[in-house]
């Protein structure tokens, strides 16, 4: 087995995807006669999207910069590399990357048919970057709840102020997106706790939600009304498999 072949050990069972990724957009920040600056499509890129033809999902891994999302972006591909990852302090992912080409899943329907997608893994630039315009911080976030079938949020797995800040931040963003009563209009929401160095608590999710409302539990009424489908998922580096 080739070097390139060899899968990454929290991705067993993920089969080992071939491709390689590409930028989708970047960020072009403002001049000083501008007042925002400009978000810049890949052609290259949009004609790999136009080539698709099947039912498509896209998931996207937005979070912190330098916390692990392009490792975990990788992982669903069952790779230990593709996406650029950071050895230093600062991020390394501009803009949004997409994985080329989509892999094909094939799905059981409740009516036990089966369905062909494709699906799409988006690498998002993280925020909070020191050297990110704040502006575009929100247009990012913005962008991946409006166009993601499942957005994955990456943060640490002891859950903080800081982290649940970012969760308040987004379910207030999508307010701007989404009518009223609209329930399936927001993406199903994974929130990835990573470096879990805790006893399991069995179950994730009424652990998160407990923090929540331990910390802020106007975040937590927020992401209930907000995102009807959610769940909750601890990673542990030390063992090397999600918990």
């Amino acid at each position: 087995m080739s070097k390139e072949k060899i899968g990454n050990k929290f991705g067993k069972g993920i089969e080992f995807r071939e491709g390689s990724p590409i930028q989708l957009l970047s960020y072009s920040e403002k001049s000083e006669n501008e007042k925002f600056g400009q978000i810049l499509l890949n052609p290259e890129a949009l004609n790999i999207l136009r080539e698709i033809y099947e039912p498509l999902a896209i998931i996207s891994v937005i979070g912190s910069f330098c916390r692990g999302k392009s490792f975990f972006a990788n992982v669903l591909h069952g790779r230990h590399d593709g996406f650029d990852l950071g050895s230093n302090v600062e991020g390394c992912t501009r803009g949004i990357y997409i994985w080329s080409p989509p892999f094909k899943l094939t799905s059981e329907q409740p009516n036990g048919k089966t369905i062909q997608k494709r699906v799409l893994v988006l690498d998002s630039e993280g925020i909070d970057d020191p050297s990110q315009d704040e502006n575009w911080t929100m247009k990012l976030f913005i962008l991946c709840l409006v166009i993601s079938s499942t957005f994955v949020y990456n943060i640490n797995g002891i859950v903080n102020r800081e982290d649940i800040g970012k969760l308040h931040l987004m379910t207030d963003l999508s307010k701007f997106i989404q009518e009223p009563k609209d329930e399936d209009f927001l993406p199903r929401l994974v929130i990835l706790l990573r470096d879990f160095v805790l006893e399991n608590p069995g179950n994730f999710k009424d652990y998160f939600l407990k923090q929540l409302n331990n910390i802020n539990t106007g975040a937590a009424k927020a992401i209930r009304e907000s995102f009807h489908d959610f769940d909750v998922y601890g990673l542990s580096v030390s063992i090397g498999k999600f918990l």
